[in-house]
């Protein structure tokens, strides 16, 4: 009976997590997994599935003699390693920006590895920042504004690393704001559509999806480039060209956990099998 180690840093992984829906899969089909902050010694694959946008090498266990864990050599997913659409003070753009973090999540992972003074500064903030992110200094919970121009970008927005600001180029489809995903593992994928009438795109807010088949070449030489075995790729469309809007090492899912898509995906790990 194969056996795949998970370390996920903890002793159990997020619920809603697409490596949970597909480690229950896998169960059905005679395959255990196990998850904690180190691969298990006698593991056949191995998963590194560690919430945070940064990793220092000593942060990733080691795995067992002769393995290469999936997602391995992923230590960053920041957004300024692959943005295109980062703009500064000076940049010769007058359309909107959109200023977001420039960690994976909104930088939420991180946040809850604060000490808990720090977190609940943090949650009071945030709380501000519904009512004015300007006055809170801080990003509104889960959004990310959308502003007119550059020249409307807070002075302390720039002078912060942990923002990056970006050009807002959304995809349209009539009056519909689109986000397309692109989730993988190994060489198995599919990929989807979201239609929005808010301009940030997600599952919350779409009013429809559809699925695509078609994979645009510049988001498989991003996947080998970086190296990346399993995770989603947010992306839009313009001009025929893909514009990757962030990475995610770690997916999440919404719907059905056994739907028929994520039973495909989950034979992408027979080619880590031995």
């Amino acid at each position: 009976m194969p056996l795949i180690s998970i370390a996920c840093g903890t002793g159990r992984l997020p619920q809603a997590s697409v490596l949970q829906a597909l480690a229950d899969i896998w169960r059905e089909r005679g395959i255990v997994s196990v998850w904690g902050p180190a691969y298990a010694p006698e593991a056949d694959a191995c998963i590194l599935h560690i919430d945070r946008t940064r990793l220092e090498p000593t942060d990733v266990p080691p795995p067992p003699r002769g393995l290469r864990a999936i997602n391995g050599s992923i230590l960053d997913i920041s957004k300024r390693l692959f943005s295109v659409l980062e703009v500064y003070p000076g940049s010769d753009w007058s359309g909107q920006v959109i200023v977001k973090t420039n960690l994976n999540h909104f930088g939420l992972p991180e946040l809850r590895g604060n000490h808990p003074a720090q977190r609940a500064l943090d949650r009071l903030r945030m709380r501000i920042a519904d009512i004015s992110w300007h006055i809170a200094r801080t990003l509104p919970d889960r959004t990310y504004p959308v502003l007119p121009s550059i020249r409307h970008v807070p002075r302390w927005v720039w002078d912060n690393p942990r923002y990056i600001v970006e050009k807002f180029m959304p995809e349209k489809d009539g009056d519909l704001y689109c986000l397309r995903g692109w989730m993988f593992l190994g060489p198995v994928s599919y990929g989807w559509r979201l239609f929005s009438t808010d301009p940030l795109v997600k599952t919350g807010t779409m009013v429809r999806y559809e699925f695509i088949t078609e994979v645009p070449g510049e988001l498989v030489e991003l996947r080998n480039r970086t190296k990346s075995d399993f995770g989603k790729f947010d992306y839009v469309m313009h001009d025929g060209k893909p514009i990757v809007l962030d990475l995610n090492k770690t997916p999440a899912y919404s719907g059905d956990p056994a739907s028929p898509r994520l039973h495909k995906l989950a034979e992408g790990i027979e080619g880590f099998l031995p």
